[in-house]
């Protein structure tokens, strides 16, 4: 089994920490759920909020308010739900863990779309721009839309990783450092340095760059997303263990990063409170497992 997890794509799964807490902020008894019932925490939160989104936009798909809604709902749904459930399921239910994997790219698919389509309402050379590396076609987006980009290059690097390989989507990955770096040109702290802990993900996967150049772009980022969060966001120290300790096997390192992640105060800041608990559950996890992930 530790063959098998060695060689899954682990693309974005890590952004599935940040991304699943949008929309449960304001709800108290949400971190007990999620921590102690996160099954139960999806079904509610698919019934209550996904599936109503999806009826709004088949009733009315150029409301570009409830696009950006469903690629936000359905990217966390699919990340913080079925992906992280997929990943505890293969160890010992393999089909299983393809199923929900399977279940997991038709939503990422679906918000890939509705992202897409919000974005090209306001920006006309957007698909161009997504598609083509001719210099002359630049799009920068507002602050306002900086989430928008966010969400929809979670969607597409979700879309990617579920995919089971399918070129159609592999040749997509370069739309992921496109909508993450425009963000990063803006901003380059936004949302607590979230955008800069997605980038590791996808730099670690990039086929562009030689293996020690990933790993310097990538050290880099994960440097300056701990700076952005002033080293309470647990986030930053998973992703790079996963992302890149684990890929290079460097086991020592993968235990410090989940270590140091581990002695963050969950109760230390309010705005990390959700995400930390989310990120402690999966640092205990990946902890408890280690010798499926190192051989």
């Amino acid at each position: 089994m530790s063959h098998i997890l060695s060689i899954k794509n682990y693309l974005f799964k890590k952004l599935g920490l940040i991304f699943v807490l949008a929309f449960f902020l304001s709800c108290s008894p949400t971190i007990y759920v999620l921590d102690k019932k996160p099954i139960l925490a999806g079904k509610i939160y698919k019934k209550t909020i996904v599936a109503k989104t999806q009826e709004k936009i088949r009733k009315s798909n150029n409301d570009v308010k409830l696009l950006k809604e469903g690629v936000e709902q359905l990217t966390t749904y699919a990340f913080g739900f079925l992906i992280e459930e997929s990943d505890r399921a293969i160890i010992d239910n393999y089909s299983k863990a393809k199923e929900l994997e399977s279940q997991a790219h038709n939503y990422f698919s679906d918000a890939v779309v509705y992202g897409d389509a919000a974005i090209s309402v306001s920006y006309d050379n957007y698909m161009e721009w997504l598609n083509d590396n001719i210099e002359s076609v630049f799009v920068r987006p507002i602050d306002d839309d900086l989430n928008l980009f966010y969400w929809t290059a979670a969607a597409y690097g979700g879309a990617i990783s579920s995919s089971g390989g399918d070129p159609a989507w592999i040749i997509k990955l370069p739309r992921v450092g496109k909508l993450l770096n425009s963000i990063v040109a803006i901003d380059s702290s936004w949302n607590n340095g979230a955008a800069l802990v997605a980038l590791i993900s996808f730099t670690m996967n990039n086929p562009l760059l030689q293996p020690d150049q990933a790993d310097k772009i990538s050290k880099n980022l994960f440097d300056a997303a701990v700076e952005a969060s002033d080293g309470l966001d647990m986030g930053p120290y998973l992703t790079y263990a996963e992302s890149v300790s684990k890929v290079r096997q460097n086991k020592d390192e993968f235990i410090k990063l989940l270590n140091e992640a581990l002695k963050i105060e969950i109760s230390s800041t309010n705005n990390y409170q959700l995400t930390n608990t989310i990120s402690k559950n999966r640092a205990e996890w990946l902890l408890d497992n280690i010798d499926e992930f190192f051989y």
